[in-house]
């Protein structure tokens, strides 16, 4: 069979549908002094489990979402300010509202995003991000701070004075998506628009000044179970020879107004199954020992990745309770379950389709006026 688009082709039609799925997405004001989420979740440093504190600030939106209508996958962009910046003393406002709201005195993490990329200063201003740091280095006795970015606004000189700020007793760690090993699949599941060889030099250009932790996602839009499983494998090992420090595998979930949760309703997309959550780690574990991602995350999922109503709650408890912890086989161990037949033929579909045609052909089968677009 001949196949006639290309890359190019792919491309272009996915960033027209998420340029309408953004501008279609409900407008909300948000008071500018109010973050958008906060919540204590398990963080680690040097293997132990300690506290850790998460905000989100509430902010003008990932500028990639401008650009490009942003990723297929993420949910964001309904709870930001649609472009429009807070002051510097609205976000140490925001900063400071959530942390009153804990007693921060055993955090030893705190975590800081802003459904984007903190280190762009077109998204929090570097005097907003500087009073912030400093509050920290004042009032809090938090070991490690994190920070989220794309790649191309990290800067060793922002780093270096986050880091004075800081103080040397205290930690900085910046987690970048990387998402996948393979830049195609990047580009056209995702559209993220960025390469693994920009990544590469980010990591580079900081590593050793700060923690590297980077993100992989497991399950995409356009790709068959088995292409799932072995791009994550691929993935993690690809982390790990970039130089991360920490590696976080992120199961794809279901958030509101995004491209995922159209083509999830359509019949056109399957969220990956907890067992091949399972197998990519028992894959890599012990030579490396990915963090899994609890799907609680922000903004809330509708719908996360499952086996059945029989053994979803046990897979779930043993990856959170007991495989996050020690990071080891033993607790990637389960009971065999009826639906593990289910499962297996998931993973012997295939599509021989190329990527780009599968994206015009998926995007085509869509009555996009269903969901007001």
């Amino acid at each position: 069979m001949k196949y006639n688009y290309t890359i190019e082709d792919a491309l272009a039609a996915l960033r027209r549908t998420m340029h309408l799925i953004r501008s279609s997405t409900p407008i909300t004001a948000f008071p500018f002094d109010c973050a958008a989420s906060s919540d204590i979740r398990t963080g680690y440093i040097d293997g132990r489990s300690v506290r850790r504190l998460v905000i989100t600030l509430r902010a003008p939106g990932c500028a990639w979402v401008a650009r490009s209508g942003g990723c297929t996958m993420c949910g964001h962009y309904a709870g930001t300010t649609r472009g429009v910046m807070p002051s510097s003393d609205e976000y140490v406002r925001q900063f400071q509202r959530e942390l009153a709201l804990y007693d921060h005195h055993d955090i030893d993490v705190i975590s800081i995003y802003n459904s984007g990329s903190m280190l762009n200063q077109d998204e929090v201003g570097y005097s907003a991000l500087h009073k912030i740091f400093e509050y920290i280095h004042n009032h809090t006795s938090a070991k490690k701070i994190v920070l989220e970015s794309r790649a191309e606004y990290i800067d060793s000189t922002v780093i270096e004075s986050l880091l004075d700020i800081l103080g040397p007793k205290r930690r900085l760690s910046i987690a970048i998506g990387l998402e996948t090993f393979d830049d195609t699949i990047r580009l056209l599941c995702i559209n993220k628009g960025c390469t693994t060889a920009q990544i590469e030099r980010a990591v580079g250009s900081v590593k050793g000044l700060v923690d590297i932790q980077l993100y992989v996602l497991l399950g995409m839009p356009f790709l068959a179970e088995r292409e799932a499983l072995e791009n994550t494998v691929k993935s993690l090992q690809c982390a790990r020879k970039l130089g991360a420090d920490e590696i976080h595998i992120e199961p794809l979930t279901l958030q509101r107004f995004t491209l995922a949760e159209i083509l999830y309703h359509e019949g056109l997309l399957q969220l990956p199954s907890l067992y091949t959550l399972y197998e990519a780690l028992r894959t890599v574990v012990p030579v490396i020992q990915p963090y899994v991602s609890p799907f609680h995350h922000m903004p809330r999922p509708d719908i996360i990745p499952q086996g059945c109503p029989r053994c979803t709650e046990r897979l779930i408890d043993g990856l959170l309770n007991r495989y996050n912890i020690n990071r080891n086989r033993e607790n990637l161990e389960y009971e065999p379950c009826v639906c593990l037949g289910n499962w297996k033929k998931r993973l012997e579909k295939t599509d021989d389709r190329p990527l780009p045609q599968r994206i015009i052909d998926v995007l085509e089968k869509v009555n996009f006026g269903n969901y007001g677009i």
